[in-house]
């Protein structure tokens, strides 16, 4: 592997700040002292930085600088879980962990941002983007930096972002044009009919019979409306109704999720859903309430972005390091950006040895030997991109 930027002091650099977020993680919104760390630390380095939508953190290198202008991209929020490893800096607060990785990723931004501004005059303008709330599907940080054109006032003409990924062994990494990652969207359908005796079903109207149907019935989306080469998931993920053995109940309420690779096919999901639901639910004399919630949609990695992102990694790893993964069901609101703004998201491989516990689990590590490989990936990236 060819380390040009990335010596034993700023590797110690990156990963001390890894251990404070991992130690110090916080929800969705709530990143408060996560970016009031981050936003001291810029200033400290010399970096123009300042608060953006609630509890995000935007930096600026070469701010004045004329000419194209690359975003770099970092996650800082953690997840509502109780950490059960044995890192001598596991989580300080009970019930919130890292256990996405999204603190290596602000690490490793803050690496590269502080290579980056030492160069300064070797490159042209970089955004430097620390976005809160990746993890919260219906509201994520993402859409408010894209509503409030924080990125389009910068001038920003490509944005490039990495994932670790525990499951990817240590030295490896990912990048291919298209779709990698699905949209994630959610969905409530809310049965209404009329309760009674269970000893006598025909003077009621029963939620649970008519959402057993609709369960059924929306599975044929993916068999019957759907190409069989266009991959797509629906899935039921709660059913809800009643609390007794012998009483019909009133109301059902079902939960789901769609997931897609094709952006076109998504926003038709909404009216799809209805009218299965409609259909079946005034066939059988209910009424019924729906409401659809468009998370994120696919994650597609524009051509030329990702043709140099794979570039970049052949000198860092060699070709050979480079894996071609399959498209995941999975969703990244890092596709926000992506509809707008020509880009590329990488996986970087991060994976223990012997160990096997995903992303969002509980005992969920990664190999701190990674982030000097995404941080000099960050680094080449910006080098090359005002090469060209």
């Amino acid at each position: 592997m060819a380390y040009l930027n990335i010596d034993k002091d700023l590797e110690n650099y990156i990963i001390s700040h890894r251990r404070y977020f991992h130690e110090n993680p916080e929800l969705s919104w709530q990143e408060e002292n996560t970016s009031d760390y981050i936003l001291k630390e810029l200033e400290k380095l010399g970096i123009q930085a300042r608060k953006i939508v609630k509890t995000g953190v935007l930096g600026i290198i070469n701010p004045q600088k004329e000419g194209k202008v690359l975003a770099i991209r970092a996650d800082i929020d953690a997840l509502p879980i109780c950490e059960e490893t044995d890192l001598d800096f596991k989580s300080k607060k009970d019930g919130v962990m890292h256990a996405c990785g999204h603190d290596t990723h602000a690490a490793m931004l803050l690496g590269a941002g502080k290579k980056l501004q030492e160069m300064k005059d070797e490159i042209g303008k970089v955004v430097l983007l620390f976005q809160p709330a990746e993890e919260f599907i219906k509201d994520s940080g993402a859409k408010h930096v894209m509503e409030e054109k924080i990125l389009e006032k910068e001038g920003v003409n490509r944005i490039i972002a990495l994932h670790i990924n525990s499951a990817l062994k240590l030295g490896t990494a990912s990048i291919q044009e298209g779709p990698i990652k699905a949209s994630a969207d959610t969905f409530k359908i809310e049965i209404i009919g009329q309760g009674g005796h269970g000893s006598e079903p025909d003077l009621t109207i029963d939620p649970i019979a008519i959402g057993s149907l609709i369960v059924q019935n929306l599975q044929n989306i993916a068999s019957r409306e759907v190409s069989p080469i266009n991959p797509m998931v629906l899935s039921i993920t709660s059913f809800n109704s009643g609390n007794s053995e012998n009483v019909i109940p009133d109301k059902a309420k079902l939960l789901g999720t769609t997931r897609t690779f094709d952006n076109d096919l998504r926003e038709k999901f909404p009216e799809i859903i209805e009218r299965i639901v409609k259909g079946i639910c005034e066939s059988n004399r209910a009424k019924y309430n729906f409401e659809y919630y468009f998370g994120t949609p696919a994650t597609v990695n524009d051509e030329e972005s990702a043709k140099l992102g794979y570039n970049v990694l052949k000198d860092i790893i060699g070709e050979e390091k480079i894996i071609h993964s399959k498209a995941r069901m999975s969703g990244e609101d890092f596709a926000k950006y992506l509809l707008e703004i020509p880009g590329a998201l990488m996986f970087l491989g991060a994976k223990v040895e012997g160990d096997s516990y995903p992303h969002h689990n509980s005992k969920f590590i990664i190999d701190e030997r990674a982030l000097k490989i995404g941080t000099e990936y960050f680094i080449n990236y910006t080098k090359k991109y005002f090469e060209l």
